[in-house]
């Protein structure tokens, strides 16, 4: 296998992603398939059901799998923003819609597109005029059945970074935001990206602050950050 920057499996099925080529293996390790379809595209995600796996290239596009087929479904750019576009996505518990944290004005400012994955049609654009939030990731929990959000806000005069913070989105809205501090909010991030790319070794040695740290091998999802915090009096 060539060494990848993104390595995960569902059990079934392996992708890889080195950044220009997306290999796809079975369960064997027996090579399926590979893919060039994209630039900088280091982040792949099965959907729930398995029947897809969708790729983001940090130049503001994504790329559609079968992997019954192994072909490509559809590939589309989603913002003319052409870089930083590295920031959180999931699917819903059915598979039937996709969330991506999208750069559309600049590569500062941040929107939630969600698409319908019968043809990624665009459903929705959240938050795009709001441009003193940022998000950064998002993911659902199951347990809680609940899209968590991590992100931080811009001061209203300077424009620089200010409160970091964990949310719920409900009705397409932030609820019951909480702050978090810097250091929660990059140990969570670091975190979420090195699950996002199978916590390969080439992902550890760009992500981890301290390589030699085993803090990531523990569960520091959104929402764990969020239910630790919860109980702390300090929500907006």
């Amino acid at each position: 296998m060539p060494r990848f920057q993104s390595l995960i499996s569902n059990g079934e099925y392996i992708v890889g992603c080195t950044g220009q080529t997306v290999y796809v293996y079975d369960k064997n390790n027996i090579e399926l398939a590979k893919f060039k379809d994209l630039k900088y595209a280091y982040t792949p995600e099965f959907s729930p059901n398995g029947d897809i796996f969708i790729v983001k290239s940090t130049t503001g596009r994504l790329a559609v799998y079968s992997l019954k087929e192994l072909s490509l479904l559809k590939k589309f750019r989603f913002s003319k923003v052409d870089c930083s576009q590295d920031d959180g996505f999931c699917f819903s518990p059915d598979g039937k819609e996709f969330y991506n944290i999208e750069r559309h004005i600049d590569s500062c400012k941040t929107a939630l597109s969600i698409y319908n994955t019968t043809d990624f049609s665009l459903k929705k654009r959240l938050f795009l005029k709001d441009t003193l939030t940022v998000l950064s990731d998002i993911e659902y929990d199951n347990e809680t059945d609940t899209y968590y959000l991590i992100g931080f806000f811009r001061d209203k005069v300077t424009g620089v970074k200010s409160e970091c913070f964990v949310s719920k989105l409900v009705n397409d809205k932030l609820t019951d935001i909480l702050e978090v501090s810097w250091k929660e909010y990059v140990n969570c991030t670091e975190y979420k990206n090195l699950q996002r790319m199978g916590f390969s070794d080439m992902a550890r040695e760009y992500f981890e602050t301290n390589p030699d740290d085993k803090t990531f091998e523990e569960n520091y999802t959104i929402s764990t950050l969020y239910k630790i915090n919860t109980n702390r009096n300090h929500s907006f």
